[in-house]
């Protein structure tokens, strides 16, 4: 008989949440579909994140800090970086990698 996985618990921090909604808001008045993508995106990475974000590579932010975060690409643009506690991932930020990294949370 299998094991069944571990399974994480995801939380995203409110910071990054409202980064994400600028980000689609911005693409949906480009392209709806763009947004919808972007969106369905979000899901699927939030989906992986709760099975094995353990196999995602460590992130090292521009001012080091007390934590070993990771990171994770969303679609070919954005990152989002995160830090797994005991069954708990917690989402610290969501990034745009065509934007000057001094914008960005971590």
């Amino acid at each position: 008989m299998a094991s069944k996985s571990k399974t994480y618990q995801v939380y995203i921090a409110p910071a990054a949440d409202r980064k994400l909604a600028a980000h689609m808001e911005f693409l949906a008045r480009v392209s709806e579909n763009a947004a919808l993508r972007l969106y369905a995106a979000y899901e699927d990475t939030l989906n992986f994140l709760a099975e094995s974000p353990q196999s995602c590579p460590i992130y090292a932010p521009k001012t080091p800090i007390d934590a070993e975060l990771r990171s994770k690409m969303l679609g070919k643009r954005y990152r989002i970086v995160f830090e797994i506690v005991g069954n708990s991932v917690y989402v610290y930020d969501i990034q745009d990698c065509r934007q000057d990294m001094d914008k960005n949370l971590i």
